[in-house]
């Protein structure tokens, strides 16, 4: 991320992927907002801080998904 101090502007790339071919999607204070995925863009800092927490949050949930699915496949043998 790079930092933009004068204008509270950070610079992010949102992870390309799933779901693919598709813009980041998300709504702060009645604004709605698309961010394309996989190329740097300026953002203000809230939403770009928005932005990396949700992925995170989207990574985790899919690692905990695939540890899950796991554990209840070897407790069904299936």
């Amino acid at each position: 991320m790079e930092k933009h101090p004068e204008n509270e502007l950070l610079t992010v790339t949102v992870p390309a992927g799933d779901p693919a071919g598709r813009p980041w999607e998300g709504c702060i204070n009645s604004v709605n907002y698309r961010v394309p995925r996989g190329v740097p863009v300026t953002l203000p800092r809230f939403l770009a801080e928005h932005i990396e927490r949700t992925e995170a949050e989207r990574l985790l949930a899919r690692k905990r998904e695939a540890a899950f699915a796991s554990r209840a496949e070897k407790l069904t043998g299936r």
